[in-house]
C-alpha cells in the first residue's frame, strides 16, 4: 500500500504558544523574504499542523501578503478543503517510513505549474520517517527548489534527520507552552478543570494533553501507573501489567517512561519536580524498590523497546512488553 498523498489538510490556526514565532513569519512574508524550503521542529500535538495550514493559507492568498483576505478565490478553495495548488504528505501509519515513490510525487507537483497560477505549497509531515532513498531524492529538490514553490517540513527532532537536508532549510523550533498557559487553554477548551500531570505528560503538547483528557485518559493513565508500581513492588499481576499496557500502547509506554524518569528524581531528592505529584505515593513506593541503577537500567530498556517496536512495526507488542517486565530485578 502506498504512502498517503491528499489534499486534504487542517483549519488553519495560530495557538498562543506559536503567536511569536508567527510574527516572525509575518514579517517574512511582508518583506518577501520567506524562504523556500522551511523546517519546524514541534512535537505532535502541539498545533504545528495548524500553523502550517494557517501560513499555506496565507502564502496561497493572491490579495494579502501577511494575512489571508478571505475573499478571493484561492482564499474560497482553501476555506472549502479543496485548493489544489498545496498538497501535505505524511506516513501512512504511525512508525510508518515515507518512500521514494511518495517524494517524486510530490516532485512532479512541485514542478508542475500552478493550477490557478500562483505558489505551490508542499508539506512534509514526519520527515524523520523518510528512507534513505527517498530523503536524497527530497534533498535535490530543497537544493534548486522550482520557482513559486515552497517546502515546509515537519518534525519532532532536528536530531534524527540528515544535517544535509537540514542545511537546506530554513530551522525554527517552537517553543514549548509555559504550564500554566497550556493548561489553562485546556480547560478552557474542555469546560473542565484537568490535574497537573495531564500537562505534565505531554509537555509541549496542549492538544495532545487535551485530546489525552477528553478521551479518558486520566483513567487509562492510572491504571497503567497502577498496575506497573503493583508488579514491581509485590511481583504480583504480571498479566494484568501486560494486559494494560498492550491495551494502551503507544501511550503507556510514554507514561511510564515519565514516571520512570519520577522515580529517578524521587531517588535523587528533587521529588518536587515530578510530573506525577498526584501519584507521589505509588512514585515514593518504587522508588524504594528499585536501586538507583536499576532505575536507570529499566528506563534505558524502555527506550530500547520503544525505538524497536517503532522501528520493527512487525513485532509483537505483548510478548516484548512481557520480556521487558519480566527483566525488571534481575
Amino acid at each position: 500500500m502506498s504512502d498517503k498523498i491528499t489534499l486534504a489538510y487542517p483549519a488553519p490556526c495560530v495557538y498562543p504558544w506559536f503567536e511569536g514565532v508567527w510574527a516572525h513569519w509575518q514579517q517574512l512574508l511582508i518583506s518577501a523574504r520567506f524562504p523556500h524550503a522551511l523546517l519546524l521542529a514541534a512535537p505532535p500535538g502541539s498545533g504545528r499542523r495548524a500553523l502550517i495550514s494557517q501560513l499555506a493559507k496565507v502564502r496561497l492568498c493572491r490579495d494579502q501578503t501577511d494575512s489571508a483576505c478571505g475573499h478571493c478565490h484561492h482564499c474560497q478553495l482553501f476555506a472549502a478543503g479543496n485548493h489544489p495548488d498545496i498538497h501535505w504528505l505524511a506516513p501512512e501509519k504511525p512508525g510508518k517510513q515515507i518512500g521514494i515513490d511518495a517524494v517524486r510525487k510530490v516532485q512532479r507537483q512541485a514542478l508542475e505549474t500552478s493550477q490557478l497560477g500562483g505558489a505551490r505549497f508542499i508539506v512534509i509531515e514526519c520527515v524523520e520517517r523518510l528512507g534513505e532513498a527517498a530523503a536524497n531524492a527530497l534533498l535535490k529538490s530543497l537544493e534548486e527548489p522550482p520557482s513559486g514553490c515552497y517546502f515546509v517540513l515537519l518534525t519532532d527532532s532536528l536530531d534524527s534527520l540528515l544535517a544535509t537536508i537540514v542545511s537546506r532549510c530554513s530551522v525554527w523550533k517552537a517553543p514549548q507552552a509555559e504550564a500554566d498557559t497550556a493548561k489553562a487553554w485546556i480547560e478552557q477548551a474542555l469546560q473542565r478543570s484537568v490535574p497537573d500531570h495531564a500537562v505534565g505528560l505531554y509537555r509541549g503538547a496542549p492538544l495532545a494533553a487535551s485530546d489525552f483528557v477528553a478521551s479518558g485518559g486520566l483513567e487509562h493513565h492510572h491504571a497503567v501507573v497502577e498496575g506497573f508500581s503493583t508488579y514491581v513492588c509485590e511481583r504480583a499481576g504480571l498479566f494484568d501489567t501486560i494486559e494494560v499496557l498492550v491495551a494502551h500502547y503507544p501511550a503507556s509506554l510514554n507514561w511510564l517512561s515519565h514516571f520512570l524518569l519520577d522515580v529517578l528524581k524521587w531517588r535523587q531528592g528533587v521529588g518536587q519536580t515530578i510530573v506525577h505529584r498526584h501519584h507521589h505515593q505509588r512514585v515514593a513506593e518504587v522508588a524504594n524498590a528499585l536501586t538507583t541503577q536499576q532505575a536507570h537500567s529499566l528506563l534505558r530498556a524502555l527506550h530500547q523497546l520503544q525505538r524497536q517496536l517503532q522501528i520493527h512495526t512487525g513485532l509483537n507488542t505483548e510478548l516484548v512488553v512481557s520480556q521487558w517486565l519480566l527483566s525488571i530485578g534481575e
